[in-house]
Order: C-alpha cells, then structure tokens, then sequence
C-alpha cells in the first residue's frame, strides 16, 4: 500500500463479493494466557471458561440478529448458536450453516479437545465459507467477540505458534491453523489437489513459521547482516523458526519418509493411504500433515504456525486455492517423493525461508509437467540454493489463478494499487521492502527482530516479556482484517509478472 494514504477500513461487499472456487473453513488455535504469560489451568477453569462461553454465546447472537451481520451469512444460518456439551471440549457454541444443500453444525467457540491436561487453548472455528467476504467476516467476528470475553478474565490472547514464555513444549498445547477445503468436482479432483499441497508444504512450512521462542528467548544467538539498523538482514542461522513442528512428533505426519503421507495414484483408497502411514484405522489416522480422509469430506492442511493476523491467515487461504486451481488444470502432479519433502519439511522446520533447499531425493517430475518441474526444481543447471527462492518462484507461478480470484484487479483494489491487502504479506515478506529490515522477512525474523531489540535497549531487563506484550497487542489489532504487523511497499514494478 503507498505510503501517506490513509487505509480504509474493512467492510462485507454486499454487492460484488469474491467467490472462492472451493468451500474453505478455518479452525484457528490461539494461545489463552495469564497476565505473566503463563498457561491458564486447574479446575478453577472449568468454571471460568463455561463464563466466557455463555458470554460469547449473547455477543455471537446479538451480532447475528443485527445489522451488522450481512444478508449472505444470515441467508446460510439455520436458527441461532446454541450451548453445547462435548465431552472432549466441554461447553461450545454450535451453529447450524448450509454450505449448497447440505447443513453442518459447527462448533465455533469453545476449547480445543486435543490437549492432555486442564490447560485451554481457545479454539475459534469458521462455518465453511464459499465467498472471501464470508471467511473474513467470521473471523473478524470470532476474534472481537474472543478478546471481549476473555480480557474481563484477566486472560489475554496471543496469536503465535508458541508464546514465548512457555518454560518448555508440552504435548498438544502449542498453536495452529488448520483448512479445511471442499467443494471438489469429484475424487480424482480431491486426490489431484491433496497432491500438490503435499508437495508444498516444506514451502508452506516455511511461509509459515512462527513459533522461533520458548523460556523467553531463541534457540540460539541472533545474528544480522548489514549495518545500517533499518535495512538489516536477520540471518539468525541456529535459531529454530518453529519450536512447535520440531517438537511436534504426535499430532502431525512423522520426519520419516518410509512413513509420511503419500502421493495418490488415481486408483489409490484410503486403505493405500492407511498402509502407508502404518495406521489401523481413519480414526487412528487424522493427525497427519494434510488428511484428505476427514468425516466432512474436505481436505484438511494442518502443519501451519498460528500467524499474527487475519491478513496473513486469509493469504494462506488465497495461497491453497490457487494451488487448488493449477491441480485442476494439470492433468497429473508429479510425485516429488517423500524423501525431498521430508528432507525439505525438517530444513524449514529449523530455519524457514532461510533453509538450504534439498533437490537430492526429487526424481525426473519434469518428464512428467516440464512447468512444474521448472517452477519446483528451479534452473536445470543450477537448481534452488534456499527455500525463499523456491517459494518467490511459486507465488510467481500462481499469479494467473489468484488473478482469477480477483486477488489482482486496479478496479476492486484500487486503494491498494491494485492488490488485494490479504496477499500483501505473503507477497512483501518475499519481494517486498520491508520498513524494518530486508527481505525475507516473516513473522518468526519479527519476533525474532522484537527479541533481539528489547535485549540490546535494555540488557539488564529480559527481552520475552517484552516481545510476549507486542504480540498480545499484535492479536488485539487483528481483529482489522487488513491489519499487518510488518509493514512496507511492494515494488511492483520491478516484479514483471505482476501484469495488471
């Protein structure tokens, strides 16, 4: 966005909203933290959050019955959000949606089930949404309604993959996105599109990162590049980008390829996909990197770091369908073999955009699509060094179908230069000049710049707590979609394929 020009505010377009080509649904895991930072837990709790739920439930219903709630998403409700009981969450908010013919119900708000001690992750859940418009609108909406009920609890929400005071990772309790897409035109279509974001998800790993704090501080000595303070480059090389993938071993795909989750032939079922990650059944088998399998029949992408703001959330959206777009035109997607993905899975794990860029273990896949093959590999002779340029070359590539998403357009975006501010992130932490140091830049150099600043201003204070502060106040700003933590001007016109 040009500088100087003041930002309009974000609002619901009744008259022209931007469909999605595929139903997309968010489950977002946000940290609930104590003033100290610490995590909420004991049986006082229970009480507690049975408080912010019955609050949430009035907030939720007195939206929904306004005017501020739009004529799309009332049209979809099936009555109003009603209290609920599970027995793994406790009490949540269910509302009835339709999606096409069918209803769901969906538990919006409540606590996430998959922890194994009283401790409580706030789990917000958007209804599957077929309009950007619609998705924006439910988290916005969750999110103002989260940080209405939870302040007057003395509790504070924190957006990130790890809060950075949590003394050590403790199985489950650490935060993630996870999308769910539908709407396919049939199995093969399904199959075809879980296969290319099998293949990208070292570089959606990478995009993604941002859980590089624990006990207060890195995993290693921050180090930059550069003299000048505004324009320095946070190489940071032994810091890891994200605490939680590394550590999490149970609830997502393992670091072994004889095991990882497969690519789909046509033929393939999901007793294929089960003997592969040696499950014994679709229960057993749900918590892996991208589970193509779930009850709802979506596909659900589950290895995301939780970002900071909606803006970059609603970019991953963005990212997945136009992804989903080029399966469909390809006839097949050439299998990468598990071995590159894991290999570049633990890279970005470790250091992100930063990560060498593993090409050993890719097979011919340009034998099989010369296109993806040069957009995957690189140069034939002289094949991708890091991961950023493997991913500024896949943004690149996915420039025509987010144009059919109307992510590029000078008359919708006009205030944006033509640009949708929910790609902007993605696109200026890769090309971009950052106001704050040079590109790449993601969410885990930011933190990673707060920790490094609060340590060199005031040595004799810790820095985590500082940097926890900037993040809580990162995720009470997010309730504006177009909010971004990291600012700056993309250079358009220098990127050549940004042809508008």
């Amino acid at each position: 966005m040009p500088k100087n020009k003041e930002k309009p505010a974000w609002d619901f377009n009744e008259k022209n909203p931007i469909e999605l080509p595929f139903s997309h649904g968010m489950e977002c895991e946000i940290a609930l933290l104590t003033a100290n930072g610490g995590l909420p837990s004991g049986t006082e709790m229970i009480h507690v959050f049975r408080r912010i739920v019955e609050d949430s439930l009035n907030e939720l219903i007195d939206i929904l019955q306004s005017d501020f709630c739009p004529k799309m998403i009332k049209d979809k409700l099936v009555g109003m959000p009603q209290l609920a009981f599970n027995e793994e969450k406790g009490d949540v908010i269910v509302q009835g949606y339709k999606i096409g013919r069918d209803t769901v119900n969906v538990e919006i708000f409540g606590r996430d089930g998959n922890v194994a001690a009283i401790t409580y992750i706030l789990e917000l859940v958007t209804p599957p949404a077929t309009h950007l418009d619609e998705l924006v609108w439910w988290l916005q909406t969750l999110f103002t309604i989260g940080q209405q009920v939870t302040v007057p609890q003395n509790l504070y929400l924190c957006s990130t993959g790890l809060p950075p005071l949590i003394k050590e990772y403790m199985r489950g309790l650490t935060y993630s996105d996870h999308h769910h897409m539908g709407g396919f035109k049939d199995e093969y279509e399904k199959k075809r599109i879980y296969n290319i974001f099998r293949a990208f998800v070292p570089h959606i790993i990478a995009l993604t990162a941002n859980s590089p704090l624990i006990n207060g501080q890195p995993t290693d000595i921050i180090k930059t590049i550069g003299s000048e303070p505004l324009h320095l480059r946070y190489a940071a090389p032994g810091c890891v980008r994200s605490i939680r993938l590394m550590n999490n071993v149970s609830m997502l795909s393992r670091n072994d390829p004889k095991v990882y989750i497969p690519h789909l032939p046509a033929n393939a079922d999901a007793n294929y996909f089960l003997s592969i990650i040696q499950k014994a059944s679709i229960a057993d088998a749900k918590f892996q990197d991208i589970f193509p399998f779930s009850e709802w029949k979506t596909i659900e992408f589950r290895v995301c770091d939780a970002p900071l703001s909606i803006s970059k959330r609603i970019g991953i959206v963005l990212l997945l369908q136009a992804l989903a777009l080029k399966a469909r035109e390809m006839r097949e997607i050439p299998d990468v073999s598990s071995y590159s993905i894991v290999a570049n899975r633990h890279e970005s794990i470790l250091r992100g955009l930063y990560a060498p860029f593993k090409s050993d273990y890719i097979p011919d896949i340009s034998s099989v699509n010369r296109e993806f093959g040069e957009v995957y590999l690189g140069n034939r002779d002289k094949p991708y060094t890091y991961m950023f340029q493997a991913i500024q070359k896949m943004l690149e590539w996915l420039f025509e179908p987010l144009k059919r998403i109307k992510i590029y357009d000078k008359k919708f975006y006009k205030n944006f230069e033509g640009m949708s501010p929910f790609i902007s992130p993605l696109i200026l932490s890769m090309f971009g000049n950052v106001d704050i140091a040079q590109a790449p830049f993601g969410e885990c150099e930011f933190q990673l710049l707060l920790y490094n600043h609060y340590l060199h201003k005031n040595p004799q204070t810790p820095a985590g707590p500082m940097v926890l502060r900037d993040l809580i106040k990162a995720t009470f700003k997010s309730k504006d979609p177009y909010y971004s933590p990291i600012g700056g001007e993309i250079p358009q016109k220098s990127l050549k394929w940004i042809k508008l």
